[in-house]
């Protein structure tokens, strides 16, 4: 009869055991992609507009349990008209978007609506 080492067959089985168990719990918490919105800012020729200020806000909201909420966030674009959000939650948010150039005050507003673990581009243009 064969002598089996009983405590290194004992050894080899945990670390087997503890590999797979550390494999299959990394790969079952994936984590969530956040909600991002991105808000570029054109002109009225179509140019991206750098420096302008972007507020995304929704004031008054009750939520389903009956709390209120207030949601406001506030940026200013980079040099390729873009000001980039991350957002818990989905939402259906106001787009105010305004830029100063001396006495002259340009702005726009639109709305955007954000979906839970995406990505979402919006557009406004200022006048």
């Amino acid at each position: 009869m064969r002598n089996i080492n009983f405590k290194s067959t004992l050894i080899s089985f945990l670390i087997a055991f503890s590999v797979a168990f550390f494999i299959t719990s990394l790969s079952s918490c994936e984590k969530d992609n956040p909600t991002i919105c991105t808000i570029t800012v054109n002109d009225s020729s179509g140019q991206p507009v750098e420096g302008a200020k972007v507020i995304l806000s929704k004031e008054g909201e009750i939520s389903p349990q009956g709390s209120f909420s207030s949601v406001f966030q506030k940026k200013n674009t980079g040099a390729n008209g873009q000001a980039d959000f991350e957002f818990q939650y989905e939402a259906i948010l106001d787009v105010i978007v305004e830029k100063a150039d001396g006495n002259d005050l340009q702005t726009g507003q639109s709305v955007v609506r954000l979906l839970k673990n995406k990505i979402v581009f919006k557009t406004v243009v200022i006048n």
